[in-house]
């Protein structure tokens, strides 16, 4: 299998907040040969205008609907060789799954081919995600070489192989250096601060880190949470950047935060798998119950954080409590006999543990009175029929997608050893489940077939218990190892495995598309897990071609812990806080409850009846675009365009001259600061002789990198750019970067609005239509959010009247306008025969994007005449009120619907105030 790569829009918008930053405000040296990159020897002779810079900030945090920020943040610190470092660092946020490592990877090669950067060092915390980050680079080769023709790039791993070498040498080829931030941060014992032995080539001597130093790199921080130490700041200063850009799901430290995708909105989106959550909470196993949480000394007297059983009206709670020396479970506990004789003797630490007067000993996160084995019971048995459920509804839309199922080992010996248990369990399971679902026995395959297992291990390939510290590396990077180049090869069908065990340890720069369950096999009830279960789950699923799935029905992760909702809620939200979240609520996805779920059904009745029969006939068509756009009609069109306007403000080349009077301490100190220098524009440089960038070269680059890339041909950018008015013409010598930027957003967005006019669709087969057993599954689980007083939520399921004309027993609303909508539509039963909502798997082409509409609909005019409509709502009428994207898809759908083979169909967007907006003419034939 090979994954495939495909420009996704929120991806480009990543790039593209960062990509903008620098607009004007990076200026690369003018001393460059011709046909040479700027970057070639490094990018020592690059400036930064901080003042356009911070303009710029500005600017792309209002359109990013983040905090604006004014007021550009460096990071001023001394590096680990005494030097004192500034330079400037900006912070992506992208949830995990959404593609982070291709975002920034693509973003480099974007500052390259736009700014001639060439120098770029991407700092990673751990060997798994230095291991993730290469095989990135492996995967989207082809891609990327597709998408940046005219780059040519590398990559290599400090302390393997040349990688330093190819970095640090002269080249017109981009450099990328993968490296841990531990193979820098002891300048005493990395080998990168040692001298070479041998001058180079071009007879220059010294260490590596030196070399890394003087090309100025940009430096590409993956999850800069974990270098916020002294130490890893001074160690990210010494390869002294040209600039910073630092990505993570959860920063700790915001530098100049320029784009967030965050975990709802990614959800929501659409982008990552929706989340279920199924706890599984231990019984009472009739002996005393215990969890010790935490050890803690107050006023040099220790005492015990714990959660108990207490006794209540309603039968045994588990309740937290605090335990001293000689306290008394028994009283703890409101008298419950299982306590009898539990007096806290003493506490000990190293480990840390309570010792009770019977001899009962409990370490901190170790739990008593719990029969583990049958919580694992349940885990593996919810997820084995989770995962075979999930699987048998992914065959049912036709789609070739293995369903992967994942369980984390706390222990190896739990696992291999004379003493293991869960493979044992996992096969006696499986049986059961297999026939509990329904299926022959005779046809059950041999469950150990279906497991597969990654731990760390020594050389000799003994497998053994890891922590995830630094000492564990070694070992761990031979798991990782597999466990990445197995990716592709365990998502095929051919494959049996469908089941892995994985070490606790190993839960964080590794993941699989593929991955619908996670269970965790646990001995202790350890913090900081929640987030690393979700994250190996998260990205969107793909077939056996390598595509992506974005189906949300398919698009479903499920949990399955041992530990009540409440409890991992608001565990999850903990961790969210810890690792840098605000705790106001936005900060992380809402999980579903799993034991929530309702199943949305088919009415047979509806899905056989004439009435579906014959408005499936009519919208069921795929159809392909051709746009027939006379090249002579752009010229004039773009020349009139208001967006043109914008390089009035472009400013030309120039010296800046800096003012500002001198203010002294007592000590005679110059104490100015920068924030009262005045700039004004000074001389204006002298280009003579200097050969000015291909104006339709830098067009046609930046028609070509922006969410819905518009490929024109040459001559026709030519005759665009000829026919622009002079002053525009001429200002393209003041900044040419920008300059192309404000002329391809306006041929872009007049191109778009163009083809609205001139696009017809063009229906293909009938044998390529829609499915619609595809499309309408028999059954579907969401998980509304649970009914609360006073809360409103703005998506969540309503119930649909039996006798009502809803194809399914139930609306899935996204909004209150699609949920008034679909009330409006139940209660018109005079015109409305039959009606659903349409599913996301529904989708017409159009050049800004697939579409889904909302509603299809059956509709009788008096018993005269049968309109088959398509509506889609939103909470206004007029489209200029919309994203101007969004408006645009909705016009093309148009033209989609006005082609439909048999007949137009009636499409159009209203609101649920509005109605279904139907006209009906004097002659009784039907009008928009």
């Amino acid at each position: 299998m090979k994954f495939r790569f495909e420009d996704q829009p929120h991806q480009a918008a990543a790039i593209a907040a960062v990509t903008d930053l620098f607009e004007g405000a990076l200026r690369a040296p003018y001393d460059v040969l011709a046909g040479q990159a700027a970057g070639n020897d490094g990018h020592s002779g690059f400036t930064l205008d901080a003042s356009l810079l911070a303009d710029n900030l500005a600017t792309i945090t209002e359109r990013e609907s983040v905090a604006r920020q004014n007021d550009l943040v460096l990071l001023e610190s001394e590096d680990l060789q005494g030097e004192d470092r500034s330079f400037p660092n900006f912070s992506v946020e992208m949830e995990t799954g959404t593609g982070k490592t291709y975002v920034y990877i693509a973003t480099a090669l974007r500052l390259a081919e736009t700014y001639g950067l060439r120098k770029f060092v991407i700092l990673v915390h751990s060997v798994a995600i230095r291991a993730g980050v290469v095989k990135t680079f492996e995967q989207t080769e082809s891609h990327f070489r597709t998408k940046f023709p005219g780059i040519s790039y590398n990559w290599g791993v400090l302390g393997e192989g040349s990688g330093l070498d190819d970095f640090t040498e002269p080249s017109g080829t981009v450099q990328f250096l993968v490296a841990s931030v531990q193979a820098i941060d002891k300048p005493d014992s990395n080998s990168v601060y040692q001298e070479a032995e041998q001058p180079r080539l071009w007879n220059e001597s010294g260490s590596g880190i030196s070399g890394i130093a003087s090309a100025r790199p940009v430096v590409l921080l993956d999850e800069p949470q974990n270098m916020t130490t002294d130490l890893r700041r001074k160690a990210i200063a010494t390869l002294n950047p040209l600039v910073a850009l630092r990505y993570s799901a959860t920063h700790r430290e915001l530098f100049n935060l320029v784009h967030r995708l965050g975990p709802k909105a990614a959800s929501e989106a659409g982008l990552v798998k929706r989340v279920s959550v199924k706890g599984i909470v231990a019984g009472d196993s009739g002996k005393p119950y215990l969890l010790v949480k935490k050890i803690r000394s107050v006023r040099k007297r220790l005492m015990a954080e714990v959660v108990i059983n207490r006794a209540s009206k309603s039968g045994p709670v588990r309740t937290d409590a605090v335990l001293q020396n000689s306290s008394d479970l028994f009283l703890e506990s409101e008298g419950l006999d299982a306590y009898r004789g539990m007096v806290v003797n003493r506490f000990e630490r190293k480990p840390d543990r309570i010792i009770f007067d019977d001899g009962t000993e409990v370490r901190v996160g170790h739990e008593i009175g719990v029969d583990r084995i049958s919580v694992w019971s349940d885990q593996i048995r919810h997820t084995i029929r989770q995962h075979l459920a999930r699987q048998d509804q992914i065959n049912s839309t036709g789609r070739t997608v293995k369903v992967l199922s994942l369980f984390f080992v706390e222990r190896v010996a739990d696992y291999i050893g004379e003493t293991s248990e869960l493979p044992t369990l996992f096969d006696r399971l499986f049986r059961e489940e297999w026939v509990h679902a329904g299926r022959p026995e005779a046809d059950c395959p041999d469950p150990e077939s279906l497991r597969v297992h990654y731990f760390p291990s020594t050389k000799t390939g003994i497998y053994k218990d890891t922590k995830g510290n630094a000492s564990d590396a070694e070992f761990e990077a031979r798991a990782y190892e597999e466990i990445i180049t197995n990716k592709e090869l365990i998502l095929t069908r051919d494959n049996p495995r469908a089941f892995i065990f994985s070490h606790s340890a190993l839960r964080e720069g590794w993941d699989n598309p593929n991955v619908f369950q996670v269970g965790f096999l646990r001995h202790t009830q350890s913090e900081l897990e929640r987030r690393q279960q979700i994250g190996r789950g998260l990205r969107l699923p793909v077939d056996e071609d390598g595509r992506r799935v974005f189906d949300p029905a398919t698009c479903r992760l499920t949990l399955v812990v041992d530990e009540s909702f409440a409890a991992f809620r608001e565990g999850l939200n903990n961790e969210y806080i810890a690792d840098g979240g605000s705790g106001n609520g936005d900060d992380g996805p809402e999980p579903d409850n799993a034991d929530n779920e309702i199943t949305v059904r088919r009415r047979a009745d509806k899905f056989e009846s004439p009435e579906f029969s014959a408005l499936w006939k009519h919208i069921r068509y795929k159809a392909r675009y051709r746009v027939n756009l006379d090249p002579v009609v752009l010229p004039d069109a773009v020349a009139a365009s208001e967006i043109l306007d914008d390089v009035a403000y472009l400013a030309r080349r120039a010296n800046v001259l800096q003012t500002a009077d001198l203010e002294y301490d007592d000590e005679g100190q110059v104490i100015t600061g920068d924030n009262v220098v005045s700039e004004d524009q000074g001389e204006s440089l002298d280009i003579v002789g200097q050969r000015l960038p291909d104006p339709v070269r830098l067009v046609e680059d930046q028609l070509l990198a922006t969410k819905y890339p518009l490929q024109l041909t040459r001559p026709t950018i030519i005759a665009i750019l000829s026919a622009l008015p002079l002053r525009v013409r001429r200002r393209v010598i003041d900044d040419p970067d920008r300059w192309a930027r404000i002329v391809a957003n306006a041929i872009r967005t007049t191109t778009i609005e163009e083809m609205v006019k001139h696009i017809g669709y063009e229906p293909l087969p009938d044998g390529e239509s829609w499915d619609a057993e595809v499309v309408f599954i028999e059954a579907e689980t969401v998980n509304p959010p649970p009914v609360m007083p006073e809360i409103d939520p703005s998506y969540g399921v309503v119930p649909a009247p039996a006798d009502g004309a809803n194809l399914f027993d139930s609306t899935i609303y996204d909004s209150h306008v699609e949920r008034s909508f679909s009330a409006l539509l139940e209660n018109d039963q005079e015109h409305v025969k039959l009606f659903t909502k349409l599913p996301r798997r529904f989708r017409v082409r159009t050049p800004v994007g697939e579409y889904s509409p909302d509603w299809a609909i059956v509709y009788d005019e008096s018993g005269t005449q049968r309109l088959y409509l398509v509506r889609e709502t939103k909470d206004t009428t007029n489209l200029k009120d919309l994203e101007w994207d969004e408006a645009m898809r909705i016009r093309f759908a148009k033209r989609h619907f006005e082609s439909a083979p048999i007949g137009p169909v009636d499409y159009i967007h209203t609101t649920d105030r509005a109605g279904m907006r139907i006209s009906i003419g004097m002659d009784g034939t039907h009008h928009e």
